[in-house]
């Protein structure tokens, strides 16, 4: 007997591509009834797979080195519990002064690991950590001894926890006519319309981690909206309505 899914729904090729990567994984642990592990997933394939999962009736849990973490592997049909962090993925630790999470990510980049090898990165004022597969650890530990200019030494932590620091972000309201996609942009931007259709048609957007290059699409509240080099926003609730109709909203963007 074959797993149930569907994935018709998802129209951004990339990240069907690598759902389908990931379901092969999950499939090998349903046919034979072993443990299997993944690659990192963002929070949408996480979704995909948790339903498909149970759909299906199979033991699945999701973990990344913190509760907050947004990309995490999945451990399917797991022999005990509680699942030890430190059998699947690993935290790398190291001191820095001025580095950014595009510097460290392309530092791995070049090092030939594959994004999907990598978790959470997290940038505080003196150090950086970041999760990675088991596997990759100690190649990384021995090999990525330099980030631009500033040489670093990295150390594996003992326990797989990545100390997340908690997103802030700034407030803000305003009005739309309506919540397609193109009236977000164009708020949380302060640009035309036309303008905020071209960033989108140019495929510059995500919508709860999913490629989004239909303007006109309606954007529930709640929504977290990714904008290719101005960051991140949430779209929080409709808070009323002007005498003209137009939607008072509440949303936030991520400092």
């Amino acid at each position: 007997m074959s797993l149930e899914f569907n994935l018709d729904f998802i129209t951004d090729k990339a990240k069907k591509s690598n759902i389908k990567k990931a379901l092969a994984i999950l499939e090998r642990s349903y046919y034979k009834n072993i443990e299997e592990s993944s690659f990192f997933l963002d929070p949408y394939e996480q979704d995909v797979i948790r339903s498909i999962a149970l759909k299906n009736r199979i033991d699945i849990r999701f973990i990344g080195g913190n509760d907050l973490a947004e990309r995490k592997i999945f451990v399917a049909n797991y022999y005990y519990l509680p699942l030890v962090e430190e059998n699947y993925i690993s935290i790398l630790r190291f001191k820095q002064n001025s580095l950014s999470h595009p510097d460290v990510l392309g530092a791995l980049m070049s090092l030939d690991i594959d994004r999907t090898k990598v978790g959470d990165i997290v940038i505080a004022d003196d150090f950086c950590e970041f999760a990675i597969l088991k596997d990759e650890a100690n190649f990384v530990k021995y090999n990525l001894t330099k980030i631009k200019r500033e040489g670093i030494d990295i150390e594996i932590k003992n326990q797989a926890h990545l100390d997340i620091i908690e997103d802030e972000f700034d407030q803000f309201s305003g009005f739309v006519s309506s919540l397609r996609l193109d009236n977000l942009i164009s708020l949380f931007l302060n640009r035309s319309r036309s303008k905020a259709k071209d960033i989108i048609n140019n495929k510059n957007v995500k919508v709860n981690y999913e490629l989004i290059d239909d303007p006109g699409k309606t954007i529930d509240e709640g929504a977290m909206i990714s904008i290719r080099k101005e960051g991140r926003f949430i779209f929080d609730e409709i808070t009323g309505s002007s005498k003209k109709g137009n939607l008072h909203i509440n949303y936030r963007k991520l400092k």
